[in-house]
C-alpha cells in the first residue's frame, strides 16, 4: 500500500434539490403567514390607530341620527373593507366598510373620504341590523322612477 493512498468511504446521496425546494417552500410559507397575520391583526384590532377611522367614528358620535339608531358609545368592531385610489388626478380617495356597534344596536358603515389634503368624509351611509340605510353625509342616489316623469 502506498503512503499517499487513502481509503475513500462511499459518499452519501445528496438531497440538494429536495432541501432547496423545501427551504424555498418554508420561506414562502413564512412570508405569507406574516402578511396574513398582519392583515388579520389590522382588520380586527390594528385599525384603532388609523386616524381616518377615528374621524369616521367621531363624526358618527356627533351625528344625531347615528346616535338615535345605534345609541351612545359608538365603536368599530371590525374593518370589512379598506381601499385607496390615487388615480383621481387631484390626490386620493379612501373607502371603508366598518362593522360598528353602539349601546342600542349594531350595523355597518360605508364611508368615502377625500384624502388629497386633510381627510374629509364625502359619503357616510349607516346600515342598521335590520338593513335600513341612513345617509348621514351625502345624498342618496336619485330615484330611477322619477327620472322620466313629466
Amino acid at each position: 500500500m502506498e503512503a499517499y493512498s487513502e481509503e475513500q468511504s462511499p459518499r452519501a446521496p445528496h438531497h440538494g434539490c429536495l432541501w432547496g425546494c423545501l427551504g424555498g417552500f418554508v420561506a414562502v410559507a413564512i412570508v405569507l403567514m406574516a402578511v396574513f397575520g398582519y392583515g388579520a391583526w389590522y382588520f380586527y384590532k390594528g385599525f384603532s390607530n388609523d386616524s381616518r377611522i377615528a374621524l369616521i367614528v367621531s363624526t358618527m358620535r356627533e351625528n344625531g341620527q347615528a346616535v338615535a339608531v345605534l345609541g351612545k358609545d359608538i365603536k368599530v368592531r371590525e374593518v370589512q373593507l379598506h381601499t385607496f385610489d390615487y388615480a383621481t388626478g387631484r390626490g386620493g380617495t379612501a373607502s371603508y366598510v366598518l362593522n360598528v356597534e353602539g349601546s342600542r344596536d349594531h350595523g355597518s358603515v360605508k364611508a368615502d373620504l377625500d384624502i388629497s389634503h386633510q381627510p374629509k368624509i364625502t359619503l357616510l351611509i349607516l346600515t342598521d341590523s335590520e338593513g335600513r340605510s341612513y345617509y348621514l353625509i351625502g345624498a342618496p342616489p336619485p330615484n330611477p322612477m322619477m327620472q322620466n316623469s313629466i
